[in-house]
């Protein structure tokens, strides 16, 4: 105010002098009929006429005393001494916008834009910097220095995990609460994210304990449309009934506005197994448009099982899924023979399969109950040849020639050689076992209890029989090897290996190894290792102590990861993003803390938005349009 009396009322006082001008007799007046406009002032004071100059220097002279005053513009209440950025580095974050850049760099834009307007006081507001996604991290304590908030900024670098807001919000809540003790006015807490931060893991929502939140919003408005399609979720088991056929089902989630027909693929080790094209409904007031889709592939070891999408969109941690379907396990065989050797054909067979372990025991007459207790723990699988338990025991079993007294067999009507008749071929048992050429002798078929199935009939009855029991299923083989053609057929080992995988893999259903980004993963370890490396999306070396394990760094990024030095199945690790909450990248409008909506506002909501350089700038407009009135007044 003080220089704006001095400055306009000098301003005036040129306008109001008047020139001293010497009398002369001239032939006209022409010519000089601009001379009157003459500036230079010689004798006070002439009245004030108006002029368009003196508008403009006005105007220019009010701008440069606005300038002056460094005004700013905040639509809210003031920021506090203290700052707390909280920066969104989740998977969402990765979206694109329609001119290429992510919403992340979006945020780092906004974080510098707030840090550089509240530094430009004369005591400079101090800034906290935390970036967020599964878990908070401290990036810088609180400064002042601008630059070392600028390259704090810069560091931040995206990942893709879900985010984790509630950790966020009482990391910056704890040191807030610090600084509570220390000043009157609590800090401001800002949080710059799209907003897709998930539900609270508390029924009361995300609480702050201490400070006054903010909320700016970074990416497309509310009413621009978004384009993504996700995999939400994949898994995989094993069938009970076939327990080589692994079956997988997977959910794909639709964020836009319109329905997205995409092609899905599912490779197995690398190469196409299946194609399937699937069509998602769009997103509506209730969520997003999902389906399910499912696929069944035979597959009786272990294998990588990868699901893609063929629609590209705005976000691509969500276009791929992995699992890591470990190896069965070898399983460990008794052979219970009778006499003093097993069958010796048979004993080759079950070696031929490689077994984890196999040995050979005798039964006794009297200690069967003895050997029924080391059966069930020590064994996956049990083999009676020419013997059996009075009762199933309570693991798998195949008997050749032999079944407990619950089953009744009988008697073959003549003695000479017989043929199958028929036999289930869409049996995972049966499958690819032929028997049109198998001649069996001294046996005539079995009376099978309810719930039992045939799985292969002569000419006296059921020849082949699954019999499940609560605890364990039981495959009989009424004929002794030695009393048949079928060692001589390809088909016996078949029906072998066909057994082996469907008796024990019925166990090993839970053993798809997937993680989500973030994870805290523990790898199982020799205890000679000294060290594993990372190969993947991040590759990496590091030390480990030697023990039965190791805990792995977080992995942020989706994709294939192979471990060196971990022992298998975790050799290999599958990273996927599968988070409805991520891969819905639709805008919000506001986040709930303290059980009150947070509205997103504008950058100037968190931080004043300073208008001098708005002035200065209009100052020097006007400036350059008074000197080109000056000169075309000059000049005419």
């Amino acid at each position: 105010m003080a220089a704006a009396g001095v400055v306009v009322p000098l301003l005036l006082l040129l306008y109001f002098l008047k020139l001293r001008r010497l009398m002369l007799r001239i032939p006209t007046t022409l010519l000089w009929r601009k001379s009157t406009q003459d500036l230079q002032v010689n004798v006070p004071f002439q009245r004030l006429r108006p002029s368009l100059l003196l508008f403009l220097q006005l105007l220019l002279l009010a701008a440069l005393l606005a300038a002056l005053a460094q005004p700013v513009l905040q639509t809210e209440a003031p920021p506090s001494a203290r700052v707390i950025l909280l920066i969104d580095r989740s998977a969402s974050m990765n979206a694109a916008s329609a001119e290429g850049k992510t919403r992340l760099e979006e945020a780092r834009a906004a974080a510098e834009q707030i840090a550089r307007r509240l530094g430009r006081g004369d005591e400079p507001n101090q800034m906290m910097v935390v970036a967020f996604a599964s878990t908070a991290q401290v990036i810088t304590g609180f400064e002042s220095d601008r630059r070392v908030l600028s390259e704090a900024i810069a560091s931040i670098t995206p990942t893709d995990e879900e985010a984790n807001l509630g950790a966020a919000l009482e990391l910056a809540g704890a040191f807030a609460a610090r600084e509570d003790a220390a000043q009157d006015q609590p800090p401001t807490v800002v949080l710059i994210s799209d907003g897709g931060v998930g539900e609270a893991n508390d029924s009361s929502g995300f609480s702050l304990p201490s400070g006054v939140l903010r909320f700016v919003r970074v990416g497309p408005e509310a009413d621009q449309p978004v384009h993504n399609v996700g995999i939400v979720s994949f898994s995989a088991r094993r069938n009970y009934q076939d327990p080589a056929k692994v079956l997988l089902f997977a959910r794909l989630a639709n964020a836009g506005s319109q329905p997205i027909e995409t092609l899905l693929t599912l490779r197995v080790d690398g190469s196409a197994s299946e194609l399937k094209q699937v069509q998602i409904p769009p997103a509506g007031p209730a969520g997003m448009g999902q389906t399910t889709v499912t696929f069944a592939i035979q597959l009786g070891s272990g294998a990588v099982l990868a699901l893609s999408s063929s629609h590209r969109d705005d976000l691509a941690a969500d276009d791929t899924a992995a699992l890591v379907l470990a190896p069965p396990a070898a399983p460990r065989i008794a052979l219970v023979h009778s006499g003093d050797e097993p069958d010796a054909f048979l004993y080759d067979l079950i070696s031929a399969l490689d077994p984890q372990r196999l040995v050979a025991l005798p039964l006794r007459p009297d200690g069967a109950d003895e050997l029924r207790p080391r059966l069930e723990s020590e064994f996956d699988l049990v083999v009676f040849d020419r013997a059996s338990l009075r009762t199933f025991p309570e693991v798998p079993t195949l008997s050749f020639a032999a079944a407990p007294s619950e089953i009744n067999s009988k008697p073959a009507r003549d003695p000479g050689g017989k043929r199958i008749l028929s036999w289930d071929r869409q049996h995972p048992i049966m499958r690819h076992v032929s028997l049109d050429a198998l001649v069996y002798a001294g046996f005539g078929g079995y009376e099978l209890p309810d719930g039992a199935v045939a799985l292969a009939t002569g000419p006296d009855g059921p020849v082949i029989a699954l019999v499940p029991r609560r605890a364990a299923r039981h495959v009989l083989v009424g004929f002794e090897l030695a009393q048949s053609n079928w060692p001589v057929h390809i088909s016996n080992l078949v029906f072998l290996q066909n057994v082996l995988e469907h008796l024990t893999l019925a166990g090993q259903t839970g053993a798809a190894l997937s993680f989500k980004a973030g994870e805290p993963i523990t790898v199982p370890t020799s205890p000679l290792t000294r060290e594993l490396t990372i190969r993947g999306p991040v590759s990496a070396t590091f030390a480990v102590e030697p023990a039965a394990s190791a805990i792995l760094p977080q992995l942020r990024h989706v994709g294939l990861y192979e471990i060196d030095g971990a022992e298998p199945p975790f050799d290999r690790i599958a990273i996927n993003l599968l988070s409805e909450t991520e891969s819905d990248i639709r805008p919000r409008t506001s986040v709930t803390v303290n059980a009150q909506p947070t509205e997103a506002g504008a950058i100037r909501s968190a931080a004043p938005l300073p208008l001098w350089p708005w002035l200065t700038a209009a100052a020097f407009a006007l400036l350059v349009l008074e000197w080109i009135v000056y000169c075309r007044r000059m000049r005419g």
